[in-house]
C-alpha cells in the first residue's frame, strides 16, 4: 500500500516537473516571437520610410533607411532596395558592395542571385575591389565610415584609409589600386599592452608604528641587568659572612698577642702571636674592602637595572612591532592579470 503511494506520488512530481519545464519554454517561445515582431515591425517602418524617401527622389535617405530594415530584419527586398536607391544617387561602390552581400545572404534566391548579378557585371570592372583578412574578430572603418563587410568596393585610383579595430588595438593601412583589380589586405591584431601588476599590501598601522625609536631596548636587556645584579647580590652576600667569620679569629688572636705581651712586660716578646694577629688583621681587611667593592658592584648593577627597566625598556612590544612592519615592507602580494587571445591570465606571486 505505502508502495503504491510512493508511485503515485512520484508520478505526479515527474508530471509536475515536466508541466513547468512546458510552460518555461512557451514563455520562451512567446518572448521571443514578442521580440522577433517588435523587431519586425521596425523594420517594416524603416522600410516604409526608404519608399517615401525614394518616391521623393531623396535617394541618399532612402538607401539608409532601406540598410537599416536589412539590418532589423534581414530580407532580400530591402536590400534590393537599397541597392537601387545608391545607384540613382551615383553611389556605384556601395551598390556593388551590397550586391555582393546579397549574394552571399540570399543564395537560394534565384531573382535575388541575378538582380545582384546584373549589378556586379556593370559595375565591378570600374571599381577596385578591396578582401580583408583579419586573424582575429575586427571592426572596419573605411575613410572614416564604418564598414560592415570584409570584402567591398572603392573608386579606383584615389587614396583610401582602412583602420581595424581589435580588442587589442587597432591598426590602420592607406592603400590605392586600379580599376578591375582586386586589393588584399591582412590584419593581425596588436599584441595586448603590458597591464601594471596589481599590488595587494597592507599598509602599517599607525599602531604598528607608534613609538618606535623612544625605548629602544627589549625586555630582554631588563632580565639580563636583573640577572647580573642578582649574581652580584649573592657575591657580596658570600663575601660579607666570609668577612664576618674572620671578625672573631682575629679578636681572639688579638688578645692572646695583647696577653702575652702584658705577660712579658717588653714589646716583641711574642712574636709568634704577634705575627698571628697581624695576619688576621690583613686578610680581614682583605675580606672587608672586597665585600665593599661588590657592595658598590651591586648597587650600581641595580640602578643600572631600573634604570634599563624603567626608562629603555620598551614593554608594549613596539619595538617588536616596527620590526614587524620593516618585515612587512619587505614582503608583498602581486596580483597580474594580462589578457591574451585565449581569454586572461592571472599570476599570483608574493615575497615572503
Amino acid at each position: 500500500m505505502i508502495g503504491h503511494c510512493m508511485r503515485r506520488v512520484t508520478a505526479v512530481a515527474v508530471l509536475s516537473l515536466l508541466l513547468t519545464a512546458l510552460a518555461s519554454i512557451a514563455f520562451r517561445a512567446s518572448r521571443l516571437e514578442a521580440q522577433d515582431a517588435r523587431q519586425r515591425q521596425a523594420a517594416a517602418d524603416a522600410y516604409d520610410k526608404g519608399t517615401t524617401a525614394y518616391v521623393d527622389q531623396a535617394y541618399d535617405e532612402a538607401a539608409v533607411w532601406f540598410e537599416t530594415a536589412n539590418r532589423l530584419a534581414p530580407a532580400a527586398p530591402a536590400l534590393m532596395q537599397a541597392i537601387r536607391a545608391h545607384e540613382k544617387n551615383n553611389n556605384g561602390a556601395r551598390a556593388t558592395t551590397l550586391a555582393l552581400e546579397l549574394q552571399s545572404a540570399h543564395r537560394e534566391d534565384a531573382s535575388a542571385n541575378e538582380f545582384a548579378q546584373g549589378v556586379l557585371d556593370k559595375n565591378a570592372a570600374s571599381l577596385l575591389r578591396v578582401q580583408v583578412n583579419c586573424d582575429e574578430d575586427c571592426k572596419l572603418d573605411l575613410d572614416g565610415k564604418l564598414q560592415e563587410y570584409l570584402t567591398f568596393f572603392v573608386s579606383p585610383d584615389d587614396r583610401h584609409r582602412l583602420t581595424a579595430t581589435f580588442e587589442t588595438g587597432s591598426k590602420t593601412a592607406a592603400f590605392q589600386g586600379a580599376a578591375g583589380e582586386t586589393k588584399e589586405l591582412t590584419f593581425a591584431a596588436p599584441p595586448a599592452p603590458p597591464v601594471k601588476p596589481i599590488v595587494i599590501a597592507k599598509e602599517p598601522s599607525a599602531e604598528d608604528s607608534e613609538g618606535t625609536g623612544k625605548k629602544p631596548l627589549p625586555p630582554l636587556a631588563t632580565w639580563i641587568g636583573l640577572g647580573v645584579t642578582v649574581a652580584l647580590g649573592a657575591a657580596t652576600t658570600i663575601s660579607g659572612v666570609d668577612a664576618l667569620n674572620g671578625v672573631k679569629p682575629y679578636e681572639d688572636a688579638a688578645k692572646a698577642w695583647n696577653a702575652c705581651t702584658a705577660a712579658m712586660m717588653q714589646p716583641g716578646a711574642c712574636p709568634t702571636e704577634e705575627a698571628n694577629a697581624k695576619d688576621l688583621l690583613d686578610k680581614g681587611r682583605s675580606r672587608e674592602l672586597r665585600t665593599n667593592i661588590l657592595i658598590g658592584a651591586t648597587a650600581a648593577a641595580a640602578v643600572g637595572t631600573g634604570v634599563i627597566a624603567f626608562l629603555l625598556t620598551d614593554w608594549s612590544g613596539s619595538e617588536e612591532k616596527a620590526q614587524n612592519a620593516r618585515i612587512r615592507e619587505r614582503t608583498y602580494t602581486r596580483l597580474q592579470i594580462a589578457p591574451h587571445p585565449g581569454g586572461l591570465s592571472t599570476i599570483l606571486e608574493g615575497r615572503f
